[in-house]
């Protein structure tokens, strides 16, 4: 690059963290410009070189940076990866009043086996707290979300296929923990849903 030879190492347990560490390598000082891939997910970001902002906006998705670039210059690319709902074109009737979860570049869903409630029936309430929390012994280590739906009631139906909505119970608080939809399918057979009832 530049006439000069250049390597980049770089750190990052992305995509469960937003932080990516690239370490400069040269064996003579150069100026060059590196892009910075900003993905169209991400809403807010920022980039530093040696510990100071280097960059403030994005051009076709990358954040460039040309400078005189030494041996051992750091920059840090962070992502910010908040726990996102999701909802779909109202086009895609299957999925009208319905919400999924997202946390960066990753969609996640409810898997039966950390759920007694039967995933398909649990709706998430627009007010409920979800949080993100990385666990290292769940499929290998995972980022998971965790926090709570509503389940209707089960009392009183007995043999009824249908029953006035009057004379049925309110919904109760349920927990819920979500996985990498990657990721399911490696422990238990059972149900799995994405997208749930937008309570």
């Amino acid at each position: 690059m530049a006439g000069r030879n250049v390597t980049l190492a770089q750190e990052t347990d992305y995509p469960w963290g937003g932080d990516v560490d690239l370490k400069i390598g040269l064996d003579r000082s150069a100026t060059f410009s590196l892009r910075l891939r900003v993905p169209g997910w991400c809403r807010k970001w920022t980039v530093k070189v040696n510990g100071k902002p280097a960059a403030d906006r994005v051009t076709k998705g990358y954040a460039t940076l040309r400078r005189a670039w030494n041996a051992g210059d750091t920059v840090t690319l962070t992502l910010a990866m908040p726990v996102e709902r999701i909802v779909a074109h109202p086009a895609v009737s299957e999925d009208l009043g319905r919400v999924a979860l997202a946390r960066g570049p990753i969609v996640y869903c409810l898997e039966q086996c950390d759920h007694q409630t039967p995933v398909r029936t649990i709706a998430l309430p627009d007010e409920a707290r979800l949080t993100a929390r990385f666990m290292p012994r769940v499929l290998g280590g995972c980022v998971v979300i965790n926090g709570a739906g509503l389940a209707p009631s089960p009392s009183g139906w007995k043999e009824a296929l249908y029953r006035r909505a009057e004379a049925v119970g309110p919904a109760r608080t349920t927990k819920i923990r979500a996985i990498p939809y990657a990721l399911w399918d490696n422990r238990k057979a059972g149900p799995m849903t994405v997208w749930m009832p937008r309570a």
